[in-house]
């Protein structure tokens, strides 16, 4: 018998490798850490509001989780121009990243000016009426450049591996999502518009202390200019660019099962739907966390030393997601049902669907982070382009006849599709 053939001796160099990885240490502090939080804020904001405030409190986390959506790759990029800069210090990172936020604010203002003139159109579809729900839009719509600004630096930051400022500013930032809502609801403020200027000045905040902690680390690798290799902004959108396509995508394939239902049955429809969906699918962040803690050494090594790397840890999320997703399959159930005081039986069929997703999507993450690495995004965008054509008819068949049920059998289908095709485009990279 070959060693650690059986599973168990499998999670023996599995455990020993992320004890001994601090970078994935400080991952999982920065990602998992809030949950703990959100285990006890979540029932008392579900129990203690509307299930209109809650559905529409869900859809603020998915507006603001996923601002990457209106990103067009630069953080994505600029992870990879920071990794790359690691070995070669002549790289203008500084200037690049100057670059980056200029365009992200200039896009930030196009964007509010369009929200602005089809405004009408966007409420009246998402069912937003309230004054408060209007403000909330406007509020988050408005804080965008505060957003994409703040993603930009914590990306920088992880490009040049350190992550335990990136995750101290994503530990502030997304405890916050949880903690701003339960103080509002103590003091009696069940205002969605006080929640989200709450956020835009805890996330300015977070980004002015990831700010502070790059800036030394500029500073010490500025050169004459003579001595510089510009980035230039074409160089940096040729890469962003397809990235952009995936991280427009991906986000509206993640989180448009919530839009479609709102749409067609009403927030108050999809509370529970969404709060499983938030519950279960943050579990993602333990092979996120691991995959990433890697990327920046996925992107430096040689060919043969980033293609033996992946292999290997491409088996070691298999294993991880496997043992967490069976365990979310037995126990969701009764823990939702005791989590959120209720029954069993209503969240029992979608806790195990969402929970087979998931892991699909767990083990989807070594691809897509090994093609990102390697500067392929545009093998990830064809995947998702393909992937969408497909998902978005069949979500909305499914929501518009089968409700929430309908919508959540669609979406398992799209994470196992995700995962297919994003392994074979890394197979062909690999090959």
């Amino acid at each position: 018998m070959t060693p650690y053939r059986t599973l168990p001796k499998k999670m023996v160099p599995i455990l020993r490798a992320t004890y001994q990885n601090k970078f994935f240490l400080w991952n999982m502090f920065g990602n998992i850490g809030p949950l703990v939080f959100a285990l006890f804020a979540v029932p008392y904001i579900y129990g203690s509001s509307s299930k209109e405030y809650v559905g529409f409190l869900t859809i603020v986390w998915a507006a603001i989780g996923y601002t990457g959506l209106f990103d067009f790759g630069l953080s994505r990029a600029l992870f990879y121009f920071a990794a790359a800069s690691k070995f070669n210090r002549e790289t203008d990172l500084e200037g690049a990243i100057h670059k980056s936020v200029v365009f992200a604010v200039v896009i930030s203002i196009a964007i509010n000016v369009i929200l602005l003139v089809f405004k009408d159109r966007l409420l009246s579809h998402f069912g937003m009426r309230g004054a408060d729900q209007l403000a909330a839009f406007f509020i988050i719509s408005s804080s965008l450049p505060i957003y994409l600004v703040s993603n930009m630096i914590r990306s920088s930051l992880e490009g040049l591996e350190l992550f335990k400022e990136a995750n101290i500013f994503k530990f502030a930032a997304y405890i916050s999502l949880f903690f701003c809502p339960a103080v509002l609801i103590y003091s009696d403020d069940r205002s969605l518009s006080h929640v989200c200027v709450a956020y835009g000045v805890i996330r300015l905040l977070c980004c002015l202390y990831a700010f502070a902690k790059l800036l030394p680390r500029l500073s010490e690798r500025r050169l004459p200019a003579a001595e510089r290799v510009t980035i230039p902004m074409t160089k940096i959108l040729g890469f962003g660019g397809w990235a952009t396509v995936s991280s427009t995508i991906s986000p509206l394939m993640v989180y448009g099962d919530r839009f479609a239902l709102a749409y067609f049955n009403g927030a108050s429809a999809m509370a529970i739907y969404a709060l499983l969906q938030e519950f279960i699918g943050k579990t993602i962040l333990l092979s996120s966390s691991y995959v990433t803690s890697i990327q920046p050494k996925l992107g430096y090594l040689t060919e043969p030393e980033a293609r033996g790397l992946f292999r290997r840890e491409h088996r070691n999320v298999i294993i991880l997601s496997v043992l967490v997703y069976t365990c979310c399959l037995l126990v969701s159930p009764v823990f939702v049902a005791l989590w959120l005081n209720v029954r069993i039986a209503e969240v029992a069929f979608l806790a195990v669907v969402l929970s087979i997703g998931f892991m699909f999507n767990s083990m989807a993450q070594a691809p897509l982070t090994y093609l990102l690495a390697r500067g392929h995004p545009k093998r990830i965008a064809h995947a998702h382009i393909i992937e969408a054509s497909l998902y978005f008819p069949l979500l909305v068949f499914a929501a518009m006849h089968h409700g929430v049920f309908g919508a959540a059998i669609v979406g398992v289908f799209r994470q196992i599709f995700d995962y297919g095709i994003l392994s074979w485009q890394a197979r062909r990279q690999t090959a």
